[in-house]
C-alpha cells in the first residue's frame, strides 16, 4: 500500500503554476459548486486532503474576484453522514434567495470503510474486501448564509435512490448540476444503464428540496459508459449540454483520450425534459481536460473551468512526493459560431500581462530562436501561414532530451501536440505509448494561436478557439526555450508575448 506522501514531504513548488487555481495541497479533480455568491465567485473541487492521490472525496473552497486569481477558505464539505459517508462527489452551487445551496452527490461505498479509517485516512493493513462491494450514489444539499460554512440539509437526500429510473443503475448516479428557469428548479445528473451506456437524467422541483423526475437522454452505446459532470444551459439563442462520457471510443483523430468530454446543442424542452441533438463536438483536443462546469458572469458571459488532468495516467506529482497533484485550466468564454462551440480565454487574463514584445512580417526557414520569446510562464500570439512550407513546428521547453511539440503538417492537413520526449513522460496506464494528440485543419488559410504557458501546462487556443488543446508537461531541465522550425518558409505575419505573473 502505498503510504501517504502528504505526511513525509514537505511541499514541492518546481511545477506549481502562477495564474492557474491548484489545491494548497492533496489531491484536487472535477470543478464543483461555481457560482457567484455575496460579491464573489466560489468555485468548489473534488478534494482529497490527506494524499496526492483519490481518496474518499471531500469539497475544498476558493474564491475570486475576477476567476483568474484564487484564494483558499477552509474545506465547505466533508463526508461523514450515513448517505455520503464515504465521499461527498461532484456537483453544482446557486444563489437561492439570500443563501448558497450546493448539491452533491452523496457517495457510499463497502469497499472503501475497507480502506480508510474514521479520519479518511489509509488504514496501515486493509481489511479484507467483499467480492461485490455495496455501492449507492444519491443526491444531497448544503446551505450557507455567509458563503463559507455550509450545513447539510436535515432530510438528505434529496433524490434517493428510490427516484433512479428502471434501468440506471443506482451505483452509477451523480454529478447534479442545477438551475433555475422561470421560477422552477431544474436539475441534471449523470448516469449509466444496466447494460453499461452512458445517460443524463432531468428532474425538476418547485422548491429545490422535492424533486420528481422528469425524462433522460442517451445515445448508445457509441457515446461511451457512464456520463460523468453534465451541465445544461442557453446560449446564443440555443441550449448547450456539455458532459464527460468515460470510455468513448476514439473516431479518427476525435476522442483520443480514454474518457472525453462533449458539447451537444439543440434545444431543450422545459415542460417535458426533452434535449433535440442539433450538432456534437468534443470540448479540447489535449490529453488534460475533464469535468467542466459554467457559470454566468456578473457581466453576462457563459464562462467554463475544468480540471486539468485527466483519469488512469501516471500521477509524476504524486510519484515525485510534491505534496501537491492538481489545477484547473483557465476560465474559457463560450459562444456559438456556425452550429459549433467556440472557446476563448477569459478577459480578465489580461489584466495580469506585462512586458510585451511583438515581432511582425518574417519568414522561417529551417530553425528560428530568439530568446526574448522565451519563458514558461507567458502569452504567445502567433499569426502565421503556411504558402511555402511543408511543415512548421514550435517547440516548448527545448532542452537536450526534452521538448514539447506543436507540429503543422500541410500534406495532412493536420496538426499534432506530442509530449513523448520528456524525462518525466506522463503515461496512460492502459496505453504506453500514447503521446500525441491531432486534429484537422486547413493549412491553406491563415492560423492564428492564442498560446498560454504555466511553468508545467500549456493551453493552446487554435482560430480563435475553434480548437483548443490543453496538457501538463512536467520539463526535469526546467528549461525555458522556445524554439521554432519550418520545413519551407512559413511567413509569421504577427508574433506577440507577454509575461504573466
Amino acid at each position: 500500500m502505498n503510504r501517504m506522501t502528504i505526511q513525509t514531504h514537505g511541499m514541492n513548488k518546481t511545477y506549481r503554476h502562477n495564474y492557474h487555481l491548484m489545491p494548497e495541497c492533496g489531491w484536487m479533480n472535477d470543478p464543483n459548486g461555481f457560482s457567484y455568491f455575496n460579491n464573489e465567485y466560489h468555485l468548489f473541487y473534488q478534494h482529497y486532503p490527506h494524499d496526492t492521490v483519490w481518496g474518499p472525496m471531500h469539497w475544498a473552497h476558493a474564491v475570486s474576484s475576477d476567476l483568474i486569481k484564487w484564494s483558499h477558505k477552509k474545506i465547505a464539505l466533508k463526508p461523514g453522514r450515513d448517505y455520503d459517508r464515504n465521499g461527498v462527489f461532484s456537483g453544482s452551487g446557486i444563489q437561492v434567495g439570500n443563501e448558497h445551496w450546493l448539491f452533491y452527490t452523496g457517495h457510499i461505498d463497502s469497499q472503501l470503510d475497507a480502506v480508510y479509517d474514521e479520519n479518511f485516512k489509509k488504514k496501515p493493513l486493509p481489511e479484507s474486501q467483499e467480492t461485490i462491494p455495496y455501492i449507492r450514489q444519491v443526491q444531497c444539499l448544503a446551505k450557507s448564509v455567509d458563503g463559507v460554512t455550509y450545513e447539510k440539509y436535515e432530510n438528505n437526500p434529496v433524490i434517493s435512490s428510490k427516484q433512479v429510473p428502471a434501468g440506471i443503475r443506482v451505483e452509477d448516479f451523480r454529478d447534479p448540476k442545477v438551475w433555475i428557469c422561470e421560477g422552477k428548479f431544474y436539475m441534471t445528473v449523470g448516469a449509466k444503464s444496466r447494460e453499461n451506456i452512458g445517460h443524463v437524467l432531468f428532474y425538476t422541483s418547485t422548491d429545490g428540496m422535492k424533486w420528481e423526475y422528469l425524462n433522460q437522454l442517451s445515445l448508445g452505446r457509441k457515446y461511451g459508459t457512464v456520463w460523468e459532470c453534465p451541465d445544461l444551459f442557453e446560449l446564443d439563442g440555443k441550449h448547450v449540454l456539455l458532459f464527460s462520457p468515460q470510455e468513448k471510443p476514439r473516431v479518427g483523430n476525435r476522442f483520443e483520450n480514454v474518457h472525453s468530454t462533449m458539447a451537444l446543442i439543440g434545444e431543450f424542452k422545459y415542460s417535458t425534459g426533452e434535449f433535440k441533438v442539433e450538432s456534437e463536438q468534443e470540448l479540447d483536443q489535449g490529453f488534460d481536460f475533464y469535468a467542466p462546469q459554467s457559470l454566468l458572469t456578473t457581466e453576462g458571459k457563459r464562462v467554463i473551468i475544468a480540471w486539468m488532468n485527466m483519469w488512469e495516467r501516471r500521477y509524476l506529482l504524486h510519484e515525485l512526493g510534491h505534496g501537491w497533484n492538481g489545477s484547473m485550466t483557465l476560465p474559457r468564454e463560450l459562444s456559438i459560431k456556425n452550429g459549433r462551440l467556440i472557446q476563448k480565454p477569459y478577459h480578465k487574463i489580461e489584466t495580469y500581462q506585462k512586458n510585451g514584445v511583438e515581432l511582425k512580417d518574417f519568414s522561417i526557414s529551417g530553425n528560428y530562436e530568439n530568446t526574448s520569446l522565451n519563458g514558461n510562464s507567458q502569452r504567445l500570439d502567433i499569426q502565421f501561414e503556411m504558402k511555402e512550407s511543408n511543415q512548421f513546428t514550435i517547440e516548448f521547453f527545448r532542452d537536450t532530451n526534452e521538448k514539447l511539440s506543436f507540429i503543422f503538417d500541410k500534406s495532412k492537413n493536420e496538426m499534432v501536440l506530442d509530449r513523448s520526449e520528456s524525462e518525466y513522460a506522463i503515461e496512460n496506464t492502459g496505453d504506453k505509448n500514447d503521446f500525441t494528440r491531432s486534429q484537422l485543419i486547413d493549412l491553406t488559410n491563415p492560423v492564428h494561436l492564442t498560446i498560454f504557458l504555466d511553468v508545467s501546462s500549456i493551453e493552446i487556443f487554435v482560430n480563435d478557439g475553434e480548437h483548443v488543446f490543453t496538457s501538463l508537461y512536467f520539463s526535469k531541465e526546467l528549461s525555458e526555450r522556445i524554439l521554432f522550425q519550418s520545413q519551407g518558409a512559413t511567413h509569421i505575419n504577427k508574433l506577440l508575448k507577454w509575461e504573466l505573473v
